[in-house]
């Protein structure tokens, strides 16, 4: 059954880009050899194929220079010529997911008379991308260390945002649990480490009132990614 488009959500690392209006492929294509030879029957050429191409992502939507760890990342994934990770995330009720890592080839905006301030941008493809159809397990489990701190609410498979407030420690780890996965974790938005299932991740910093933004994304092959989320807050 046909699924509508609102609620895809496009990823530059664990951070969403925000505006977005249009999400354009991947547009995968591959190329072929000419196996043709003296013997060949029918008068038909013969091919094999050959290397395929993840093609380019085209975005375009409302310029919000504010979405730093979104819109600004992609114009600074340009400014640097870095290959970074992207998600495509469709809604929930379709239950599919494109991964890939990509440069950034274009970042433009636009102001029309009649029109909001706009931005597009393209994104090549570099490697093979993969589409997850089925949804991901998830985690089985996952708990945070550090005194005073409490995950709310209590974890269930289901649930994907969560806090950690009241924490009085300088720093805090986390422990992911899902068997068959890989799994990363980002903090506000940036890569930290490949967590190893039911062990702990090396120690995250804490500043008093500053809130840490705790991203831990599940991967199982050929399924769509899980995506939890925690926010610490230090208070002492």
């Amino acid at each position: 059954m046909p699924k509508r488009s609102v609620g895809t959500i496009l990823q530059i690392g664990a951070n969403s880009v925000a505006g977005i209006k249009s999400i354009n492929g991947l547009d995968l294509s591959a190329e072929t050899i000419d196996v043709t030879t003296l013997s060949s029957d029918g008068g038909y050429r013969e091919f094999i194929g050959g290397f395929k191409d993840g093609g380019e992502l085209s975005i375009s939507g409302f310029f919000e220079p504010g979405d730093t760890n979104g819109q600004m990342a992609v114009y600074s994934s340009f400014q640097a010529g870095s290959t970074d990770a992207y998600s495509i995330i469709f809604p929930a009720s379709l239950g599919a997911t494109w991964t890939f890592n990509g440069v950034v080839t274009k970042f433009s905006t636009s102001a029309e008379l009649e029109d909001a301030i706009s931005f597009e941008a393209t994104v090549k493809v570099s490697g093979a991308p993969s589409l997850g159809t089925t949804p991901s397990a998830g985690l089985s489990a996952l708990s945070l260390t550090g005194t005073g701190g409490t995950l709310s609410p209590a974890f269930t498979n289901a649930n994907s945002n969560y806090s950690f407030g009241s924490v009085t420690a300088a720093s805090v780890t986390v422990t992911a649990t899902a068997a068959a996965h890989s799994i990363k974790l980002y903090v506000n938005g940036v890569y930290s480490q490949d967590l190893v299932s039911g062990s702990p991740s090396v120690a995250i910093p804490l500043t008093i009132n500053v809130g840490r933004k705790l991203t831990i994304i599940a991967f199982e092959s050929g399924k769509a990614q899980k995506v939890y989320e925690v926010v610490v807050i230090k208070t002492a």
